[in-house]
């Protein structure tokens, strides 16, 4: 009767482990890991003829200043908040014709992006995520009350 038992165990083990590799498996390709993994973000510089100056930060870390050239790449890797996706890197983008915001990435926006690599185009007219074979493009963010306050206030000094 106690081998019995124990043969029951060992099998609803197997049976369990054998459920979990496979899930794991499944979800690591199309979606968020069973186990956390890094994930990591790509941003190229597409601005025509211009070099693009970026700071990446989320609210604990600061990821430097990067001064790209046409072509020129940054990357950067964290591991997402695997519990709950509150994840969130905002970078300033600025050039000679342009200074600008974006959330470059927002965990419950971006989860593991394209087998955990989050890759973005910057142009002219804002960020396009360019992981899959559909290129989405975003507007840049809108500037908050208080930035344009102290931006106003500034320029008429």
């Amino acid at each position: 009767m106690i081998s019995i038992f124990n043969t029951t165990v060992v099998c609803l083990v197997c049976l369990l482990l054998t459920i979990f590799f496979d899930v794991q498996l499944k979800c690591g390709v199309n979606g968020s890991p069973i186990l956390p993994t890094k994930v990591t973000v790509e941003i190229i510089n597409r601005l025509t003829d211009r070099s693009l100056a970026i700071r990446c930060k989320d609210k604990h870390h600061d990821v430097g200043l990067q001064q790209l050239n046409v072509g020129g790449k940054y990357i950067f890797s964290f591991y997402p908040n695997y519990f709950l996706p509150t994840i969130l890197f905002f970078c300033h983008f600025v050039w000679l014709e342009g200074d600008h915001h974006f959330d470059i990435y927002v965990q419950s926006r971006d989860g593991y992006c394209h087998h955990d690599k989050c890759a973005w185009d910057i142009v002219a007219t804002g960020p396009c995520k360019s992981n899959s074979e559909i290129r989405d493009c975003f507007p840049w963010n809108t500037p908050n009350a208080e930035r344009r306050l102290f931006v106003q206030q500034n320029n008429n000094i």
